[in-house]
Parts: structure tokens; C-alpha cells; sequence
């Protein structure tokens, strides 16, 4: 068997399902075999651009639990991919990135784009070593099986996170054998386990008996562990409050009776005060506990918290928490949870206890815009969005003002997953990893996109990659002309000297409507709360499968974003609906209804 065919053998069997990225004269061996062998079982998306197919693969691999592919050719192919392998190596997401290379015979020869290192030509293994945890080049026909093991086997081992193989084109033809006899027939066959220390468990589960206010606090790691429903039945059984991450807001149902919250700068300020205010036992579960999480919480007593985490580095480095239990969050909950068993309790039930959310108010202006209390605002759009959002589906967030509101005033539908790129926090993320997170799922399942203009006017092309596999994804653009977030920090921290983050409006409808036929991808916008209504109305009576919805925001809201507000920021419990009042333009706030 050749190389080119022994790879997509592999990823064929493993059930990886689908290879996302841009073929090219170093890639198309590789894409030549996927068309041969990949039998209806692996298929190759064309992607628009390659940081496209990365951010896909990446959220393949979250939401489905499964290694995420992408490929590139070599030179301005491979450079693309660097920021969504960034993305996964920061989130610890596993995937596999296929980057072919000019001809090994030539490198430091002059070959079109030289990657050898060699000379004045870049070095590919560097390069992508900074933002992997592994990068191999096959260039010897006897290693290939050990080396594609090592591979599969460090992106799902530990500390998840992606690997990138360079195939030089004069190594596809390379014969390197069958299949080995003991070559794993599933991805679990290619986990390298890292035992638990019972005893660690043991203390811990001490500990939470003793506790009188205890929290589970749950971050994105819990999903990629071996048994993500063992730390939530753990919190069920022994009623223990939960609270998320901002990464991580759909692994507990957020309308179980137990789930306080999310906890994160654009999170609940209910579950921050009682997270520092009130609980004597927080279990950092798969949550390294990083700024974006720690910086709602004012004041924070690393005594009180245990970590559980498989690669508890980042914790330690910043004392965060006194006491770690190293390993895979599913299995150090599975005996948790072994222990319950033998010997039950229950933890004091809290009373009183309310989720909470900031009282949306309007911005100072922005030199040059007047605010319109009778235009549509974001949190308004977002209460009306929430009506619509499906249940068992996807929630993809993308970066800014919009995203912060939408997962602030929304909750996550039962049995929804939430994915929001906080590693690199790359804008655009949303618009290509939803394709990911869709592929492969039910049918009757959709996914909803939350994302401003300026994601999609960097990434807006990848839609036609959704139209053309008829996806059923509602992409909402939230359009103010600008780039929210930044605009919010120059108002702040810049004595609003607005530079370099707005432009002339973009009309999203008609620019999406260049990415397919009226037949198969559905167009609107709004501009007010009842046109929002009608349209999303008319999507859902509409038979295409994908949509493109503009949400037009002239006026601005403070973003629900704990480092933009003071500590006596008015709030309002969660379930409190709000309306508009005549008195918006001289009150700046809403009135709760």
C-alpha cells in the first residue's frame, strides 16, 4: 500500500468522516485516494480557504468528540492553516492536519514553494511545532505506521490538541506495507491512558462531603473527557450546584434546577458573587481557570478549589487552586461517582439562590451616531433569538460585543452544544466551524450562527461551503458597521478616539445572496423587534436549508462584559423578560417588564 493510500485507508476505518481543506499540486495525491477509497466513508469538503478547513475540522472534533482533518498544499496553503491549528493547540482540540510539500529531492533546490528550511526558505517543522503538539515529516517509508500511530495517538492522548503530518510530494508513492495486525480498529485504540490516583479521589470525595456550600465548575476539558455524563450525574446524584465556563455552557442542562450559571467575563454575575462570596469547595473540572474566566471574579481564594484536570500545568503555574487531582475528568468522576454508591450523601440544598444577568442600557454615542431608542438593540434581538433556537442542535459564537450578549441574555436549549473559540479567539472562527459542528449530525438537527460583520466580512465566503452541502445553518449577522468590541475599549479605556474598527456599512443580505440561489439559501434582515419576528418567521417557512440574517444595530449597547462594567452594575434575575420604553434615549437603560 502506498502512503497516500495508506492515510485515507486509515481515516476511512477510523470513521473520521470527513477531510476538510483546499487541494493543490502537493495535496491532490492525497485527495486523488480519498476520491478512490473513500467508499461514501470519508469525504473530502472544499473549503473556501484553509484556516477555514482548520476551524472546521476544529469544531468537528469538539462537538462530535472525534479527531477533526484538514489539509492544505504547501507555501500560502500551509501558512493559512496556522491560525486555526493555533486555535486547537490553545483549547487542546485533536486534530490532524495533512500538509503536503514540494519533493523531498528538492529541498533547498529551488523547488516552488520550498518549505525545507533550507536557505532563505521557511521551515515547515518549527513553524507548525509552535502551534501543535507534534510535527512529523514521512519521508521514510519504514517509519510510516509508527509514525502515523504516534500521531493519531498524541492528538487524543493527555492533554488533547492537534498534530500536523508534511508529506513530501515524492512520498505518496512510497510503498510502506498493509495494515498492521495490531493496528487499533477505533480512535479509543489509540489513547494512551493516564492512570488516577485513587486516593486523590478519595480526598476529594472527603472533601465534598464536608463542604457546605460546594460548586462543580465545569470547563470545556469535561467535554473531550472519556465519560462527559459522569460529571454531570456526579452533581445530579449528590446535588451539587453547577456552574460553566463561558467555552463550556452547554455541558450541564441549563434548566436543571442545579445549574447556577456561567462564570466568565461575559457570564452571570450572580454565579461569580456566590462562586467568591459564598461556596467553601470549588472543583475546577477540565477548566485551567484562564483570564477570560478568573476576570469576573472579584477576589479569588485558591484554598477553596480543587482542580481536576488532566494537564493541570496552567493551573499550578498560577496557583489557582491548593489542591489537583491529575487525569481525564470522565474517569476521576466515574469513581466519584463509584464512591457516591457505596456511600451516599447529598449537599445542603441552597435556598434563594437566583441566576442573574446585567440590566442592558445603551452606550455613550460614538462621535458621529445618534442613539435611536426605536431601532433594534442587540439584547432585544437576542431575547427573540432565544425563541428560536434549536433544541439538540448547535451554538456557534464568534468573537465581540455580539457574541457576549448572545450566549449573556440566551441560554443554551437542552441537549445544544455551545463552542466559542477563546484560545485564539480568531474572528471568523463561527462562520467555517459551524460546517463542522453540522456535518454529521441527525437529520432534523440546526445550527445557529452568532457573529458580527466584521467575521463576516473575513470569513463570509465560507457560507457558500454550507449552501453547497445544503446545510441547515442560520448564520444572524449582527451588523453595526464596525468592530464592536474594540470600539467598546477605545469608549473606555481611549477617551472614545474610534480608530481603525469602523467602515462604511456592508449589505449583508446582498453580498450573501452572491453565494447561492434563492432556492437554496435564504436571505433578510432587520432593523426593529417585530421585523426580526416576521423574518426569522419566514426563514423557518422557507425551504432553504441555510440562511444568512442581518440584525441592522445603528445604536449601541455596554456590553454585558464584567471588565467594561463596575462592581454596582445593576442586574436582573435571568428569567426577568424587558421591554423599551419611550425614556430610553434619556434613561440609557431598559425597564424590566
Amino acid at each position: 500500500m502506498r502512503i497516500a493510500d495508506a492515510l485515507v485507508t486509515t481515516l476511512r476505518d477510523l470513521d473520521t468522516r470527513y477531510v476538510f481543506g483546499v487541494s493543490g499540486a502537493n495535496i491532490e495525491h492525497f485527495h486523488d485516494a480519498v476520491e478512490r477509497l473513500g467508499r461514501g466513508r470519508l469525504s473530502a469538503v472544499l473549503t473556501k480557504r484553509e484556516d477555514g478547513a482548520a476551524f472546521m475540522a476544529d469544531a468537528r472534533a469538539r462537538v462530535h468528540r472525534t479527531l477533526g482533518v484538514c489539509c492544505s498544499t504547501s507555501g500560502g496553503g500551509m501558512m493559512n492553516l496556522v491560525a486555526g491549528l493555533a486555535e486547537s493547540h490553545a483549547e487542546s482540540v485533536p486534530v490532524l492536519a495533512l500538509v503536503g510539500q514540494p519533493p523531498a529531492a528538492l529541498d533547498g533546490r529551488g523547488s516552488f514553494q520550498d518549505s525545507s528550511g533550507i536557505g532563505r526558505t521557511v521551515d515547515a517543522l518549527p513553524l507548525l511545532a509552535a502551534v501543535t503538539k507534534k510535527t512529523l515529516r514521512l519521508t521514510d517509508p519504514a517509519l510510516f505506521w509508527e509514525q502515523l500511530r504516534d500521531a493519531i495517538g498524541t492528538a487524543l492522548s493527555g492533554r488533547m490538541g492537534p498534530v500536523a503530518l508534511l508529506v513530501p510530494r515524492d512520498s505518496y508513492e512510497l510503498e510502506v506495507g498493509p495494515v498492521p495486525a495490531d493496528w487499533p480498529q477505533d480512535l479509543a485504540g489509540f489513547v494512551r491512558q493516564q492512570p488516577v490516583d485513587a486516593d486523590d479521589v478519595a480526598a476529594l470525595f472527603r472533601r465534598l462531603r464536608e463542604a457546605t456550600a460546594p460548586v462543580l465548575l465545569i470547563g470545556h476539558g469535561v467535554r473531550r473527557s472519556t465519560n462527559p455524563g459522569a460529571v454531570v450525574r456526579f452533581a445530579q446524584q449528590a446535588g451539587i450546584p453547577v456552574m460553566t465556563t463561558m467555552g463550556a455552557r452547554g455541558e450541564f442542562p441549563n434548566d436543571d434546577p442545579l445549574h447556577f450559571g456561567v462564570v466568565g467575563a461575559g457570564g452571570n454575575p450572580s454565579a461569580a458573587a456566590y462562586l467568591t462570596d459564598t461556596a467553601d469547595c470549588v472543583v475546577l473540572a477540565g477548566t485551567g481557570l484562564a483570564a477570560m474566566t478568573r476576570s469576573a471574579l472579584r477576589g479569588w481564594d485558591p484554598q477553596k478549589a480543587v482542580a481536576v484536570n488532566i494537564d493541570p500545568g496552567e493551573i499550578r503555574r498560577s496557583s489557582l487552586a491548593d489542591t489537583v487531582v491529575e487525569g481525564d475528568a470522565g474517569v476521576v468522576f466515574g469513581q466519584l461517582l463509584d464512591l457516591l454508591d457505596a456511600d451516599p450523601f447529598t449537599a445542603p440544598p441552597v435556598v434563594g439562590y437566583e441566576i442573574t444577568r446585567f440590566v442592558p442600557r445603551l452606550a455613550e454615542p460614538i462621535p458621529g451616531r445618534e442613539a435611536d431608542p426605536d431601532v433594534l438593540l442587540q439584547s432585544e434581538a437576542v431575547a427573540i433569538l432565544e425563541e428560536h433556537l434549536p433544541v439538540d442542535g448547535h451554538l456557534l459564537y464568534d468573537a465581540g460585543n455580539c457574541a457576549v450578549a448572545s450566549m449573556h441574555y440566551a441560554s443554551v436549549p437542552r441537549g445544544s452544544s455551545s463552542t466559542i473559540a477563546l484560545g485564539s479567539g480568531g474572528m471568523g472562527y463561527s462562520i467555517a466551524a459551524a460546517i463542522g459542528a453540522q456535518l454529521g449530525t441527525g437529520r432534523g438537527t440546526r445550527t445557529v450562527v452568532f457573529c458580527g460583520d466584521g467575521a463576516f466580512l473575513m470569513s463570509g465566503l465560507e457560507i457558500h461551503t454550507a449552501v453547497e452541502l445544503g446545510l441547515p445553518i442560520l448564520y444572524v449577522v449582527f451588523n453595526n458597521g464596525m468592530h464592536g468590541m474594540c470600539a467598546s475599549r477605545q469608549q473606555t479605556f481611549f477617551d472614545s478616539r474610534i480608530t481603525a474598527v469602523d467602515y462604511t456599512p456592508v449589505d449583508v443580505p446582498a453580498v450573501a445572496r452572491g453565494l447561492g440561489s434563492p432556492g437554496r439559501l435564504w436571505t433578510g434582515s432587520a432593523g426593529t423587534a417585530p421585523e426580526l419576528t416576521g423574518q426569522l418567521e419566514e426563514y423557518r417557512r422557507s425551504a432553504c436549508p441555510t440562511g444568512v440574517l442581518e440584525l441592522r444595530l445603528t445604536t449601541e449597547e455596554v456590553p454585558p462584559f464584567a471588565n467594561f462594567l463596575p462592581a454596582d452594575e445593576p442586574t436582573m434575575p435571568a428569567k426577568t423578560s424587558w421591554r423599551i420604553p419611550a425614556t430610553l434615549r434619556s434613561t440609557g437603560s431598559m425597564t424590566p417588564a
